[in-house]
């Protein structure tokens, strides 16, 4: 990455947004290791009137998120989140904590139903959806063929293969989510549209099939989160810089995240 037209970018986009800039880029999932050198950058720019985050994630832990935005909220009173491409999952948790959020033609945000890892493979992450509509799959084989003592042998015979306390857990992952999603809103994102708040949260926990859903900003702005569309200047200033990131991440995706701020 060439370092000086890095910060000269920055420092174009802070004077275009009247912002200070925290760029967070990752391929590594989302998670508490983020906080201590956030909080470190944060304490450096000091009390502020806008921070913008620059967020670039496929998600991670589902409760990171609330930490994030509460931390940030510490430091300043409007915080907004710039999405160059893609925050997905629990980096879309973030955005539900801003006042708004930039997005440009290629931007995407996703649906926030937790992942989990899977019970067998540990490297295999899968949506605590999949198992409510594996359960409701073989209900609807049951009412199809009416054989109700083949569908209860495969039931048992899942139940068997599943720990309890795992699908109990898994459950709690969801109704978390939602919880996180609701508080964000009715404090932030939506505190002015209150009678929405139930209704983007069963749509961004319930209604979306595919985890990786790609939710552009008329979509999101469809749902009634504040959209900031970015165009011309300022969605050439954003996209350099994911350009930049991304070259600096594309041989090294399995390192942890870049954090970085002008001081």
């Amino acid at each position: 990455m060439d370092d000086q037209t890095r910060v000269e970018l920055l420092k174009k986009l802070e004077t275009m947004r009247d912002s200070k800039v925290i760029v967070y880029f990752s391929y590594s999932p989302l998670d508490d290791q983020i906080l201590i050198p956030l909080y470190k950058e944060l304490v450096a720019i000091g009390k502020t009137k806008n921070i913008d985050l620059f967020l670039y994630s496929h998600g991670g832990a589902v409760d990171t998120p609330y930490k994030v935005v509460m931390l940030i909220r510490e430091f300043c009173e409007k915080f907004s989140v710039i999405v160059p491409f893609s925050a997905k999952s629990a980096a879309s948790m973030i955005v539900l904590g801003a006042d708004e959020v930039v997005m440009g033609p290629i931007s995407e945000l996703g649906p926030i139903d937790p992942l989990v890892k899977h019970p067998e493979y540990k490297d295999f992450w899968i949506p605590v959806q999949a198992f409510r509509f594996c359960f409701e799959y073989i209900e609807e084989l049951a009412c199809i063929s009416n054989n109700h003592e083949v569908t209860e042998m495969i039931i048992k015979s899942l139940l068997a293969k599943l720990d309890p306390w795992l699908l109990g857990d898994y459950e709690k992952a969801l109704k978390a989510s939602k919880q996180y999603a609701e508080s964000l809103l009715s404090k932030f994102m939506l505190k002015n549209n209150k009678e929405r708040i139930k209704e983007v949260t069963e749509a961004l926990t319930n209604n979306y099939y595919s985890h990786g859903y790609p939710i552009c900003r008329q979509e999101a702005k469809d749902l009634g989160l504040t959209i900031a569309g970015a165009s011309g200047e300022l969605w050439d200033v954003i996209w350099k810089l994911y350009l930049m990131y991304e070259g600096m991440f594309c041989n090294v995706k399995c390192c942890n995240f870049s954090l970085s701020t002008l001081k």
